[in-house]
């Protein structure tokens, strides 16, 4: 079978799950603006958000010792660095704010919680959602990887979070995405309440913002996400973005599921870290792919290259054949479709 046959069925099989699943107005959107918004019903129909709001609750409070407080969002106000962490990091705070204090400690993102993959049931039901599945499929093939699962809390704080895309290259940027974000939007979404922002189209400029156009309250081009809690938020990897301070009571939770291309590193590394026996309970021949374990690349000594290509061909064959053989299965890199 040629590339160009591989690419042409792939294709074919995306678009016929994003027809079934009511996704073509969506891709529309992302193919024009870089980003879209899916309502709740459409990516969350059996109520996952709820389940996954309250999992990332969970798993804060058994982090940090720390129980939020969801309504006022006083456990999070003007957060300092993170709750979850030892080390102090900058999240390129905002040089916009009021006070050079705050801009110093005040977090843009608030809690920022990692790997939630390891976590429960919710987390794995998010990463299979096939709706999430089918907008990163075509946005990135049928190779892509799992790159990150994490959450943001925010309370009321003062700083923006300033405009940037999470394709981390150097300029020019492909026309072709090579991460896409998909965002789980667990409470309402709206500007006073901290919401996402877009430049629409900046997918097409193939380049990150500099230093004037990053900063969001003066970026006359930028708008805010209106979106009911359980939205999915996607978006094109060169999209530029960035988020508003909350202003209002309560929290901004957030669960960013972010995906790449196989040959991007990816921000968590899953590959050594996801057992067999996790894959055998989860049981879906799309996961060991998701989760790293046919990247060939990352063998951690020499001596396991040949086990482990063994074991990637393997996992690659099973994945193949539950997609009706329109992939690659060799050792051959390349994408099957852009």
């Amino acid at each position: 079978m040629s590339v160009q046959t591989e690419k042409n069925l792939a294709y074919d099989l995306i678009i016929n799950e994003i027809n079934r699943l009511g996704l073509t107005s969506y891709i529309k959107e992302i193919d024009e603006q870089g980003f879209t918004v899916i309502p709740p019903e459409i990516s969350c129909p059996d109520g996952l958000e709820k389940r996954i709001l309250q999992s990332i609750l969970d798993v804060s409070e058994k982090r940090s010792g720390i129980k939020s407080d969801i309504k006022d969002g006083s456990t999070h106000k003007n957060l300092i660095g993170k709750l979850n962490d030892d080390i102090e990091v900058d999240y390129g705070l905002s040089t916009e704010s009021v006070d050079e204090n705050i801009a110093a400690t005040d977090s843009p993102i608030g809690d920022f919680l990692r790997a939630l993959i390891f976590e429960g049931k919710a987390f794995e039901d998010a990463l299979l959602n096939p709706v999430v599945l089918a907008m990163a499929t075509y946005l990135l093939g049928y190779n892509c990887h799992l790159s990150a699962m994490n959450a943001f809390i925010k309370g009321p704080n003062r700083t923006n979070l300033d405009l940037h895309c999470d394709t981390l290259l150097p300029d020019p940027l492909p026309d072709h995405a090579l991460v896409c974000n998909c965002t789980y939007a667990l409470t309402d979404y709206n500007k006073e309440n901290g919401s996402i922002a877009f430049v629409p189209g900046s997918h097409k400029f193939n380049r990150a913002p500099n230093k004037i156009e990053a900063v969001l309250s003066q970026n006359s081009d930028a708008i805010h996400i209106d979106a009911k809690a359980g939205s999915l938020i996607v978006f094109h990897g060169a999209v530029w973005h960035g988020a508003y301070n909350r202003v209002a009571d309560g929290l901004r939770v957030t669960m960013p599921v972010l995906f790449a291309r196989p040959f991007m590193k990816p921000e968590e590394y899953l590959k050594d870290n996801v057992s067999e026996d996790m894959i055998e309970r989860i049981n879906n021949p799309r996961f060991p792919i998701l989760t790293q374990q046919a990247d060939f690349y990352s063998c951690s000594d020499w001596k396991d290259q040949d086990a482990r290509k063994l074991k990637m061909m393997e996992y690659m064959k099973i994945y193949n054949e539950s997609l009706g053989g329109v992939i690659d299965t060799t050792d051959r890199v390349h994408d099957h479709y852009a």
